[in-house]
C-alpha cells in the first residue's frame, strides 16, 4: 500500500506539473484576457454613448447655424430685392424724363422741318405768282406797291 501511496504521490506531482499547472495558467490567462475584453467593451460602450451625445450636440448646433443664415440670407435677399426694386423704379423715371426729352426734341425738330417746308411753299408761291404777274405785265404795280410799303 506504501508503494501505491508513492506511485500515486508521483503520478499526481507528474500530473500536476505537466497538465494542472500549466491548464491553471491558461485558465487564469483565457479569464484575464475576458476581463480585459469585457472592460473594453464597456470603455467602447461609454466611448459610443459620449460619441451619440456628441452627435445630438453637433446636429443641434449644425440645425441651429442653418437657421440663422438661412435668416440671415432671407433678410438679405429682401433687402437686395428692395433695391432692385428702387434701383428700377429710379431707371424707370430716368427713362420716362429721357423718353419726354426726346419727345420735346423730336416734336421741336418737326416743327422747324414744318416752318421751313412752309416758308418754302410760300416762297415758291409767292414766286409763281410774281412770274405769273410780270409775265402779264402787272409786275410793275406789284413792285412799286412793295416798295413803298
Amino acid at each position: 500500500m506504501l508503494a501505491q501511496l508513492v506511485n500515486f504521490g508521483l503520478v499526481f506531482l507528474a500530473l500536476y506539473f505537466i497538465a494542472a499547472k500549466p491548464l491553471s495558467k491558461l485558465v487564469k490567462d483565457r479569464t484575464e484576457e475576458i476581463e480585459t475584453g469585457l472592460k473594453n467593451a464597456q470603455k467602447a460602450e461609454m466611448e459610443i454613448a459620449e460619441a451619440k451625445i456628441k452627435k445630438g450636440e453637433i446636429l443641434k448646433e449644425a440645425k441651429e447655424n442653418a437657421k440663422k443664415i438661412l435668416d440671415v440670407s432671407h433678410a438679405n435677399s429682401k433687402e437686395i430685392l428692395k433695391e432692385v426694386k428702387d434701383k428700377a423704379g429710379l431707371e424707370k423715371e430716368e427713362i420716362m424724363r429721357q423718353a419726354k426729352l426726346d419727345v420735346e426734341k423730336e416734336k421741336k425738330q418737326m416743327e422747324e422741318q414744318v416752318r421751313r417746308e412752309t416758308a418754302e411753299l410760300i416762297k415758291e408761291g409767292i414766286k409763281k405768282m410774281v412770274e405769273e404777274y410780270t409775265a402779264k405785265g402787272k409786275g410793275e404795280n406789284i413792285i412799286k406797291a412793295m416798295i413803298n410799303k
